[in-house]
């Protein structure tokens, strides 16, 4: 599964060095994108944010540079905001999204929560109750499908259709746990 590695250095990144810190931690292609000589994203898999830790470190001591990465679901202004934030908050760290938003909640701090409610308000209702009813019941298709009475092959498209809408594929525990803060937090209910 392709993940964004979203990443913000406290002064401009050598494009070199830093392309190739993180192209030597795994054997597989990178795409790198900038927004600017200190923020962008890489497109990867999640073996990068497995080996992302100790990079961070290493770069830091060698060019004196703090870098952040958040890793998400897509490069949004939820996912932007919580970038800016991470900097400061987990210097020369690679965390998920939700780790933000925890830290943020553990603060009384609920400024991210619209964000998180924009991302899903043009989500159908029975797309909504789908992917809710899925991780009510443990992420097993099976009982979502029996739950909801509806056939299983339906669930299956409810589900592709939420995940090509929201492109929050909730089968991942990470995107799961997202979708719950909303519920629990985001849906204004």
């Amino acid at each position: 599964m392709t993940k964004y590695y979203l990443f913000l250095a406290s002064n401009p990144l050598d494009r070199d060095l830093w392309e190739e810190s993180l192209s030597s931690l795994i054997k597989e292609p990178l795409s790198f994108t900038y927004e600017s000589d200190r923020k962008g994203y890489i497109l990867a898999s999640e073996k990068l944010g497995i080996r992302l830790q100790d990079c961070l470190y290493n770069i830091h001591e060698d060019l004196g540079i703090t870098v952040t990465v958040v890793i998400a679901h897509r490069d949004g202004a939820l996912e932007e905001k919580l970038l800016r934030e991470a900097l400061s908050y987990f210097p020369n760290q690679c965390l998920y999204l939700t780790d933000m938003l925890m830290k943020e909640l553990s603060f009384g701090d609920y400024s991210s929560f619209p964000l998180l409610s924009n991302e899903f308000r043009n989500v159908p209702h029975d797309l909504l109750l789908t992917a809710g009813t899925y991780l009510r019941c443990g992420m097993d298709a099976s009982e979502t499908a029996q739950s909801l009475f509806i056939h299983r092959n339906t669930f299956n498209y409810r589900l592709a259709a939420f995940i090509a809408q929201t492109q929050l594929d909730i089968r991942d525990y990470h995107n799961a746990l997202l979708l719950e803060l909303y519920f629990q937090l985001g849906s204004g209910k």
